[in-house]
């Protein structure tokens, strides 16, 4: 149906119906994104149609957007000075909940379907924590308290985690699908290497000439503009020469965000706003990719994914606190608040649509199986994290240690 309209009457109702299905979902205490993702179902061809296969790939650059700006704040959080004050018992945690959510997932899928490629994007993807989620639990909870400390610490991070860890996957997944002649580690590691390598380089060179030259500004528009203006270039390029934009963006902003003298959090909430409705169509889009005929046929593979990642976070982040030391009630508690997966977990799913299905017929049936199972997933954990998270905090004694204005209580 929409195709008879043109791109931009179609993102603009997208935006606007998506900002209704969040505010319904919202009312009924789910989270929004959720509301995004089922309106997109229900505009896409599996029900009504409205937007098609053919709409989407017309729209592609609002994923691009989308993606770039979620990298970017993901970077600006790296600040050199935050990452220290975060401490060194917070980064086991992050490492083995990852690694543990990734390596579940690539053993389950490889031994029960014999499909390696897939087993190692699945499980890259994996390691993905959702972390507005957990944020707004813990705002809503007015939770305060070791926990709601150590927790808020890793889900800051643990995308950055996770951004590696799918570069890394997803080049060894195309040399597996290319059927190239020299399969040897060697070659995998090689391709693997020039897809993080040069991504981080590009991003530290560009975050550099960035961040030189917001400290020659003062207008906050002006580094607003620059920002922007870099981000989108940084992604096209990485596009065109075959890196990784997120890697690549991400480094941009870590690099700008400690370079430039400005508080780089503030100009990370700029882009953050100023891509928010960009986001909720990328949501929506997201949505609408999903193949309700496949699920039947992708059920099996979806109850072992959510099985293997839930185990390998909450082991892999009980590992992690009792490695870091933290006390008793973090470790006990801390994997349950790691569950949650949206953002960029769809996000990738995207990528990974773009990036496999140019591969001939298995990639386009991996990057069909991978949104599938992550958006089918998606509808599960956004209900369940949240609960479990907060769950979490109750058990640790942290639910309403904050008062109304922000503050820790007295004790």
């Amino acid at each position: 149906m929409w195709e008879n309209y043109n791109n931009l009457e179609v993102v603009g109702g997208v935006i606007l119906f998506g900002f209704a299905a969040g505010r319904l979902f919202g009312w009924m205490k789910v989270p929004a994104v959720a509301g995004y993702v089922v309106l997109g179902v229900v505009l896409g061809d599996s029900f009504t149609g409205l937007l098609s296969q053919e709409t989407l790939d017309n729209l592609h650059v609002v994923s691009d957007l989308a993606l770039g700006a979620i990298a970017f704040t993901i970077g600006v959080e790296l600040e050199w000075r935050t990452l220290r004050q975060i401490g060194r018992a917070v980064f086991p945690i992050v490492l083995l909940e990852a690694l543990g959510a990734m390596i579940l997932v690539i053993l389950g899928v490889w031994f029960l379907f014999q499909d390696l490629p897939l087993a190692l994007v699945l499980g890259s993807i994996a390691a993905a924590t959702a972390p507005a989620a957990t944020v707004v639990v813990i705002r809503e909870s007015r939770a305060s308290g070791v926990l709601t400390s150590t927790l808020l610490a890793v889900v800051g991070i643990d995308d950055v985690i996770a951004l590696i860890l799918y570069a890394a996957a997803a080049a060894a997944a195309k040399v597996l699908l290319t059927g190239s002649e020299d399969l040897s580690l060697g070659h995998v590691l090689r391709a693997a290497g020039y897809e993080i390598l040069g991504s981080l380089l590009f991003g530290l060179l560009m975050g550099g000439l960035l961040g030189g030259l917001l400290r020659r500004l003062r207008a906050r528009e002006a580094m607003l503009s620059l920002t922007v203006g870099a981000l989108i270039l940084v992604e096209g390029v990485s596009q065109h020469f075959q890196l990784s934009s997120l890697l690549a963006i991400m480094a941009l902003g870590a690099t700008a965000a400690n370079i430039a003298p400005f508080p780089s959090r503030n100009l990370g909430e700029q882009v953050a706003a100023l891509a928010a409705p960009i986001l909720i169509a990328f949501f929506v889009l997201a949505g609408a990719h999903l193949r309700a005929d496949l699920l039947p046929a992708l059920g099996w593979l979806g109850v072992l994914y959510l099985i293997a990642r839930f185990a390998g976070k909450l082991s892999g982040a009980w590992l992690g606190a009792w490695l870091g030391g933290v006390p008793p009630q973090v470790r006990a508690n801390i994997g349950y608040g790691l569950l949650s997966q949206v953002g960029i977990a769809i996000g990738l799913s995207l990528v990974v649509t773009a990036e496999f299905s140019p591969l001939g017929s298995a990639g386009q049936q991996l990057s069909l199986t991978v949104i599938n199972v992550l958006l089918g997933t998606t509808l599960i954990t956004e209900v369940v994290g949240p609960a479990l998270t907060r769950r979490a905090l109750a058990r640790a004694g942290e639910v309403g240690g904050m008062d109304a204005a922000g503050g820790k209580r007295d004790a």
